[in-house]
Parts: C-alpha cells; structure tokens; sequence
C-alpha cells in the first residue's frame, strides 16, 4: 500500500512570473542544509526527529521564495503533496484503534496463545514469512497484512523469545512480496500502467527477480530459526505465557472474528481504512460481548490504546498497545516528511538534482543500473514509492524507447528499487507505518529485511548481463518473455505510456 504522490502541476495557481528553474549547486545546497539539521539535531542535541523535520520543513520555504516564488506558492507546494497522502494517514490511525480494540477483545492473546500450542520455534520465521505471503497476495496490501497479520505474528514471535528485530524482518518480507506481485497491488497496478505494459506480462517479468528473491528470503529465516538462540522462547515460559493469558482473556472462536471480518473486507475489494476502522470496531464488539469489557473503557481503548497489567511482564507488553493516539507521533513525522518533499518537488529542484545524471546515459545497460540506483533515492527525496515511480517514469520511459528495450524492464526496476524499498527509509510512508505499527525501528529490522537486498541484486545482475531483458516490441511482432538483447537501437518501438 504506498501513496499516490502526482507531480502533475495543472490546474495549480499560477506562481509568480519571476519564478526562475534552480541549478544543481542552489538544489544540492538546499537538501544539504536540511540533511545538517537533521544531524546536528538527532546526534548532537538528541531532538525529536519530527521536530526536525518540521524545521527543515520551514527552512525550505525562504529558500523556495528566495527562486521567485511567493509564500502562497510555496505554502501550496507543500499542503499539495500532504493533502495526497491523507488516505494513508486515516489507514495509520485506523490500524492504531484496531490494536488496541484487538488486544481488549482478545484476539492478539488469542492468535498468540494459538502460535504458542501450535508453531514449532525453529519453524516461526519461515511460517510468518508464508503467512505474510498469502495475506499480501490476496489482499494486494502490504499494509492491511502488517497491521494485521504482522501485529499478531509480532506477539507470537515476542512470546517465543525471538528478537524482535527477526519478526519484523520476516513480516515486511512476506508483505512486500505481495505488495510487488499480487494483481491486486496498487503499487503493481500503478507500475504497469506507468510504463504502458499489460498488467499480466507486468507480473510475469516481475518474477524473474522476485521468485528467487523469496525463496532465498525462505532459506535465510529457516536457517535462522534452526541457529538462533531464542531467549526466553522455553517451553516452560511458552506455557507460562499461556496460562496468563488463559486466566485473563476468554480465547474461543468469537475471538478470531474481527479477523475473519478484515480479511473477508479486503477480499471483497473494499478500500483499506474503512475496512482496517471496521475490524477495530468489530473487536470492540466483541470485547464488550464476549470479554465483558464497559462500552466506555473500549471507546477509550480505541482513542488511548489498552493497558494489561496481569503482574507478568512478558504477558503486559504482548498485549498492551494501539489507540489512535499512538500513531500521532508516526502521522507528524510523515506529514512533515512528505511536505518536504513537495516544496522539493514543487520548485524544481528535486528535478535538478536528477538532471546531471542523465547525462551519464550512453547505454542501455547504463541506463538500466542507473535506473537501479536512481529510483530507491527518489523513493528516500520524496518519502513515498509512487511518487518515484511517477518521477522516474515521466524521466526514464522516453530513453528506454531510445535504446529499443521493453518497458517491462523499467517496470520491473520500478518493483525491485522502489516498492521493495518503500519500507526502508524511516522518513517514508512505508518506514513510517512499519515501525509505527509493529513497534520496531526501521533501522532495527532493516538488517533483516533481506527482500530488498536480493530484489535489487537479481535486478543488478539481469542489467549488467543483458539476461531476461527483453528487446522492445516491433511493429506486428511479438518477442517471448525474457529474451535478451544488448546495444542501442536507432528508434523506439514501443508506444508512449501515460503517466498519469
């Protein structure tokens, strides 16, 4: 699930006729001061990193102004990219309320007392990495599967002593593999339509680099949970768990419900927050049917989060946590995030940072690496997926024609460096969410996350040694899947793709 982020400018206000286009040294010496003030604050000062960004935030103003544009326009530039990026924030407080109505209602204790009587500890990591998959796959959301597959997995893998860090890394795996490959996708949907390719072919290129990707991704968690020491993951503390857990939560099948109802939701193609806001209110019922928890203590539950004090530590933190207050610090460092980036966007200068190179392009498999590379930074400058998909779609999609290659290779980069990475950069959508979500700091499970790592190192190989890169289309002909070819063609085959 990542953002829709337009860098289309019609039918925005007029800027003021003295506006000129920013240069690399002015662009690169704008992001630099932002990157100072991040620094100097996080490492020297130890500030909030929301607090910072909203300063680098405001910092970027005068220096908009300061290339002709008024405060008005530079006030639009960045309430634009935020007001896109809305939807996502109510699916953020969304999944928050639906914690904490999960924990009361007795679903998260009950997915974990089930993960503990039934999933062997060697065989958690791959079993979570599986389950994420076929989440992600059949609901097209990498979202909906972490906030709620990915938060019970959290407490089973918690109860079994596993880090945490580990968890994380298998969920976000799992979720993301969907994210890339599932018709359902937005991202992959949004990557096809980007390049002008059908949806189904877009698919089944993806899974050159994607396919081994998470089957090595499968090997490295089932190593790990035959290696790994797992603490407190005992029997004797699985069934001390258990028992807190029995003694405080009723963890029959009414329990499991609210599940059965985001899932059959998202099924059904309804849109994420409502559906993800349903679940929440669906364990709000059946904490106050079934837990025989008051109607006020839930409604405060759903705004404040929940609270377990059993006396037992590990039981206390398994099931404590949600509310929608609990996303406001995640919601500010993403609004703040994402406002820069338009004022970035808005001015030019992201624009004239990419510029310089292009220039470098000589070849296509220059043009391929250096695809590779560019668009995980555009996801890292403008904090979401699809707004590097946009950008280097509307830079890249016309040299792609130039050097004769499919489309289908910039729309599987855009899979394997963009989407891939959306969760990777705390200051991203995706960063944001997962950590926000799951409690674990992107720089925690990022080590972890080896899906990037090797979407990103198949994709690297195939450019370098021109193998499964296709040729583009001629005129009435129709070339199988994966062929290679290496070396410019004079003129483009392939028809222009919108970008809209």
């Amino acid at each position: 699930m990542v953002p829709l982020m337009s860098t289309q400018t019609s039918g925005e206000p007029a800027t003021a006729a003295t506006a000129k286009e920013p240069g690399f040294a002015y662009a690169a010496g704008s992001v630099l001061i932002v990157v100072a003030i991040l620094l100097v604050g996080s490492l020297g000062f130890d500030a909030d990193i929301q607090l910072l960004l909203f300063i680098s935030m405001v910092a970027l103003v005068p220096l908009v102004m300061r290339l002709g544009y008024s405060f008005d326009d530079a006030e639009n530039f960045a309430f634009r990219a935020i007001r896109s990026v809305l939807g996502l924030i109510m699916i953020l407080m969304a999944v928050g309320a639906l914690i904490g109505s999960w924990a009361e209602s007795g679903t998260i204790p009950a997915l974990v007392h089930l993960g503990l009587s039934v999933l062997s500890p060697q065989l958690f990591l791959p079993t979570t990495l599986l389950l994420c998959i076929l989440a992600s796959m059949a609901t097209g959301t990498s979202w909906g599967t972490i906030g709620t597959v990915g938060v019970a997995m959290m407490g089973v893998g918690e109860g079994m002593g596993y880090p945490v860090a580990m968890t994380a890394g298998a969920i976000v795996c799992g979720a993301y593999f969907g994210d890339k490959m599932s018709p359902f996708s937005d991202s992959t949907n949004l990557n096809a339509a980007l390049v002008g390719t059908d949806l189904t072919r877009h698919i089944r290129h993806l899974t050159w680099t994607t396919v081994p990707t998470i089957l090595l991704c499968g090997g490295i968690f089932t190593v790990l949970g035959f290696t790994t020491s797992h603490g407190r993951g005992s029997v004797a503390e699985a069934e001390a768990i258990n028992a807190a857990l029995s003694e405080n939560f009723s963890l029959g099948l009414p329990a499991f419900l609210p599940i059965v109802v985001v899932l059959v939701l998202l099924l059904m193609r309804k849109p994420a927050w409502p559906s993800i806001f349903v679940g929440a209110l669906a364990g709000a019922l059946v904490a106050v049917l079934y837990q025989g928890a008051s109607v006020s203590d839930t409604l405060s539950v759903l705004y404040n989060g929940f609270v377990m004090e059993t006396g037992t530590a590990t039981v206390d933190s398994l099931v404590s946590g949600g509310g929608v207050m609990s996303m406001m610090g995640m919601v500010a460092l993403f609004l703040f995030a994402i406002g820069m980036a338009g004022l970035l966007t808005g001015s030019g200068m992201l624009l004239a940072l990419i510029t310089p190179t292009l220039r470098w392009i000589t070849t296509p498999r220059r043009l391929m690496v250096t695809s590779i590379f560019l668009v995980p930074a555009l996801v890292a400058l403008g904090g979401s997926f699809s707004f590097a998909a946009v950008m280097s779609g509307s830079l890249l999609l016309p040299l792609y024609h130039k050097f004769g290659l499919d489309p289908r290779n910039l729309s599987r980069i855009l899979e394997d460096s963009g989407t891939a990475n959306d969760p990777v950069f705390p200051w991203s959508s995706g960063g944001v969410f997962v950590a926000g979500v799951l409690g674990v700091s992107t720089l925690t499970y990022l080590p972890f996350y080896f899906f990037v790592f090797l979407s990103m190192a198949f994709s690297l190989l195939y450019a370098i040694t021109g193998w499964k890169v296709p040729r583009a289309e001629r005129s009435g002909e129709r070339e199988p899947d994966g062929e290679a070819g290496e070396g410019p063609v004079s003129a483009p085959h392939a028809p222009a793709a919108s970008t809209r």
